[in-house]
This record gives C-alpha cells, sequence and structure tokens, in this order.
C-alpha cells in the first residue's frame, strides 16, 4: 500500500515537473519570438502567469473549434501576456472634444448584391499595418479606407500616412483614440500624405503636414452608415468601410476560422470592413462572416485579416460604421 502511493506521488511528481519544463521552453520561444522583455523578476512571474492562463484558454477554445462547437481558432500571439483587465481598459475609439455632426446614409438596396466580395481580389487593399501601442486604430481604419476607395476609383493602390492624422488632426486624441468620421473630416479639409513622405512612428509628435505633398482626394462628403445592410451595400458598391468593434480577449487571441467569441461591452476598437462572405458548416447551413482589416501586423490574425459573424451586429460592428463620397 505505502509502496503504490510513493509510486503516484512520484509519478505526479514527475508529470508536474515534465509540464513546467514544457512550459519553460515555450515561455522562452515565445518571449524571444515576440521581443519580450520586463522590468523586473516580479513582473516577468506575473506576465508568465497571465500566459499560462492563455495558453489553457487557447487550448480550451481550439477543442472546442476541432470538435465543431464553435467556428474560430487562437493562437499564442503577441497578446498572451495581457490580462483581460488590462484589455478592458483599452480603447482608441474616442472623441476629442465635440463630436462631429455628420449625417447617416442608408443604402436601401439589398438585391441584386454579389454573395462575396473581397476587395483585396481587386488588388485594392493594403497589406496589414500594425498600430502598436499608439491607440491609433481610427487614424488605420481611416486611412485603409481611403487607400482602398481611391484605388478603385483611379487603379492606383497607395500607402498613406497615418501619422499625420496622430499628429494633425485635432478633432481626434492621437494616441488616446478617434473616430474615423472626424477623421475624415480632416482628410477632406487637408488631403493625404504618402506614407514615405511622414511615416508611422507609434507616437505623437509635432504635426509636419505639407502641403505640397498631400494628395487631395476631392470627397464631397463623409458620413455614418447605421447598420449592417448599409454596410453590406456600401462595401459591396463602393469599397471598404470604417467599423467599430468591441474587442475583448477572445477577439486578441484569434487566429482563424469565424469569429463567434466573447465582445467588449461596446465597441472599443476601429477596423476596416473589406468584403463579405458565407460558407457552410459542418451541419451544411450558410454561416455569413464579414472579411475585415486590423491594424495589429501581419502577425496577427489571418495575416491580419479576420472573418467575423455577420447579420447579429456582432461586437458592434455597425457602430461608428464610416465612409465617404467622391466628387463625380
Amino acid at each position: 500500500m505505502h509502496l503504490n502511493r510513493s509510486v503516484c506521488i512520484f509519478a505526479t511528481f514527475l508529470i508536474c515537473t515534465l509540464a513546467s519544463t514544457s512550459f519553460d521552453q515555450e515561455w522562452s520561444t515565445w518571449k524571444t519570438k515576440y521581443g519580450k522583455r520586463y522590468s523586473s523578476t516580479r513582473e516577468e512571474l506575473f506576465r508568465r502567469k497571465v500566459w499560462e492562463d492563455t495558453w489553457h484558454k487557447v487550448q480550451k477554445q481550439n477543442k472546442l473549434a476541432d470538435e465543431g462547437l464553435s467556428k474560430y481558432w487562437m493562437a499564442m500571439n503577441k497578446f498572451a501576456d495581457i490580462t483581460p483587465e488590462e484589455v478592458k481598459r483599452k480603447s482608441c475609439l474616442m472623441s476629442n472634444g465635440a463630436e462631429v455632426s455628420s449625417p447617416k446614409y442608408t443604402y436601401g438596396l439589398s438585391e441584386g448584391l454579389p454573395d462575396h466580395v473581397d476587395w483585396r481580389e481587386s488588388k485594392c487593399v493594403t497589406d496589414a499595418k500594425n498600430q502598436g501601442l499608439c491607440g491609433s486604430c481610427w487614424a488605420f481604419a481611416t486611412v485603409g479606407v481611403v487607400e482602398s476607395r481611391f484605388c478603385i476609383k483611379n487603379h492606383k493602390l497607395m500607402t498613406l500616412s497615418e501619422q499625420q492624422l496622430v499628429d494633425c488632426d485635432s478633432g481626434d486624441g492621437a494616441c488616446c483614440g478617434g473616430l474615423p468620421v472626424q477623421a475624415l473630416m480632416y482628410v477632406t479639409q487637408n488631403g493625404i500624405m504618402k506614407s514615405e513622405d511622414y511615416e508611422y512612428e507609434q507616437k505623437q509628435k509635432e504635426c509636419e503636414y505639407k502641403e505640397d505633398k498631400a494628395i487631395m482626394l476631392n470627397l464631397t462628403k463623409y458620413y455614418n452608415l447605421p447598420d449592417e445592410q448599409s454596410i453590406v451595400s456600401s462595401v459591396a458598391l463602393e469599397g471598404p468601410v470604417a467599423v467599430g468593434f468591441g474587442v475583448d480577449q477572445d477577439f486578441m487571441h484569434y487566429s482563424h476560422g469565424i469569429f463567434d467569441g466573447d465582445c467588449a461591452e461596446d465597441a472599443n476598437h476601429a477596423i476596416i470592413a473589406i468584403g463579405y462572405g458565407t460558407e457552410k458548416d459542418d451541419e451544411d447551413e450558410e454561416q455569413p462572416y464579414w472579411i475585415i482589416k486590423n491594424s495589429w501586423g501581419e502577425e496577427w490574425g489571418e495575416n491580419g485579416f479576420a472573418k467575423v459573424q455577420r447579420n447579429i451586429d456582432k461586437c458592434f460592428i455597425s457602430k461608428y460604421a464610416a465612409s465617404f463620397d467622391f466628387l463625380e
């Protein structure tokens, strides 16, 4: 009896030791991959615990997805050491002062639209960019929509400057957040420089806007879109649309599939709807989705892009939806 008990205790100890060693190796590899450095041993121990909790969350979610009980998978990406509480405190969607009074434009057309749209297929979407530590998602969403719609109209894809908006758009809050519709007002009045002439630096600096290098876009109006059907019509007929999104921890660890995870209590992030479609699930039922472009770099999601459930206003995706029209 005592021998069996000793064997069980030793086996348990061995399993725990091996598991800890395996975690040590994974932790070290992950830190190296994402260039993680911590200010103290205490800070690293704390982040290691958060990382392990995330690891278990990712394994659990991926098991559900493998079994067909969820539609998306997660990954241990660069956000794996961030706590759920820290995620909730992050927001890059807010107004710096009085909000712009912009009209809402509702599309009545719902029939005759294509079943599938992806503006990447027309070579009118730049690669996913990375906002870094600056809360400038609003600038990236705005610039991404301008890049794509300019390309659709003029058959020329240019990479434009988010830093100009961060530094020079006083109607928004630089790295503390903003709103795409307000940023569109700035672009309408001032134009936008190329990224090569005004490079992104992940922080606010003095405004270095040069009018002679700005591209004037001849925008006639900027506006919000009130619902998903209006966004579908706008995306199909005119091009990508800036939208809001309620990011919670689940979305931060998204890897691939159609995101159907938890959302924040309100929209706190700006992304771009670049297309939409449907695909059949394991029960042969059509699952509608958005194709979105994010601003967390190409290592997140599917090279910086993702699919999100459509027609249920997932994570408040229709909130703050914004676009513009060109002068004909």
